[in-house]
């Protein structure tokens, strides 16, 4: 179990229990990935939905102005909505809200993402060969162990492979020589993947302000996982619908108004 909760989120079994059977889930039977990597869901939904994106531009500011809400970019450019969606964490983000909205503070926890191309040093493992090293090594709660998992992306052949290292603190490159023996190109990622459960949760309001201003990921509390982020979404698409539209959220809508998203705010590089 420990071992699921710190590959799935990077923390041991004191997680709260819809994240630690969430992470259960992830690691069982019948977990499927999209063919060509699972950005393609999410290229494939924008593709459809016939909105203007704006990648590589963070959002400054959100203003409501009584009839709109005005965000402005890091780019200068301003945009006028009429209902707005957040759909990127609150707790390390820079957006300036007017008025203020209040949420419950929340750590993220951070894992740090290596990628190598290269071959594990069987020395470092207590084995002869590489070979004799499982696809996927995974560890316990130890503060003496610097990783919490290294696992094969890709194989080329048996002496080139790419390899996915998750730790909570910074891959050195002394630290990564000793645990390869060849390393020919390493990519390094720290990101804030998800929270740092710890129940009671508290949980923010999905709307911020009590008028068009939604915040999707109010419900990452709960768990956070591509899934539930797509039920939440659905879920603000309703509330919209419903109490924007006066529609029946159950039934499709043709109907078309402003609308914007802030997901590019710090995650338009995902």
């Amino acid at each position: 179990m420990q071992v699921t909760t710190r590959v799935n989120y990077g923390q041991s079994v004191d997680i709260s229990g819809l994240a630690g059977a969430v992470s259960l889930a992830g690691s069982g039977r019948g977990v499927w990935a999209v063919e060509g990597g699972n950005w393609q869901m999410a290229a494939g939904l924008i593709n459809i939905s016939d909105v203007e994106l704006h990648l590589h531009e963070e959002i400054d500011s959100i203003s409501y102005l009584g009839a709109y809400y005005e965000l402005n970019s890091t780019k200068g450019n301003a945009y006028s909505c009429e209902v707005t969606v957040v759909a990127t964490p609150l707790d390390e983000s820079s957006i300036q809200f007017s008025p203020p909205v209040s949420v419950p503070a929340r750590q993220l926890q951070h894992t740090h993402a290596t990628f190598v191309r290269g071959l594990v040093n069987p020395v470092y493992f207590g084995v002869k060969a590489a070979s004799e090293i499982p696809e996927l090594v995974a560890t316990i709660e130890d503060p003496r162990l610097p990783f919490t998992s290294i696992s094969i992306l890709k194989c080329y052949n048996e002496t080139d492979m790419t390899y996915k290292v998750f730790s909570r603190q910074a891959m050195t490159d002394a630290l990564l020589d000793s645990i390869f023996s060849v390393r020919k190109e390493t990519v390094r990622i720290n990101w804030g993947a998800y929270p740092h459960y710890k129940a009671p949760e508290k949980f923010a309001p999905f709307i911020l302000d009590g008028k068009h201003l939604y915040y999707v990921n109010a419900f990452e509390n709960a768990a956070s996982t591509m899934e539930t982020s797509a039920v939440a979404a659905e879920n603000i698409a309703r509330l919209i619908l419903s109490r924007f539209f006066g529609k029946d959220s159950s039934c499709p809508s043709d109907t078309k108004r402003t609308s914007c998203s802030s997901a590019e705010a710090s995650r338009s590089d995902a």
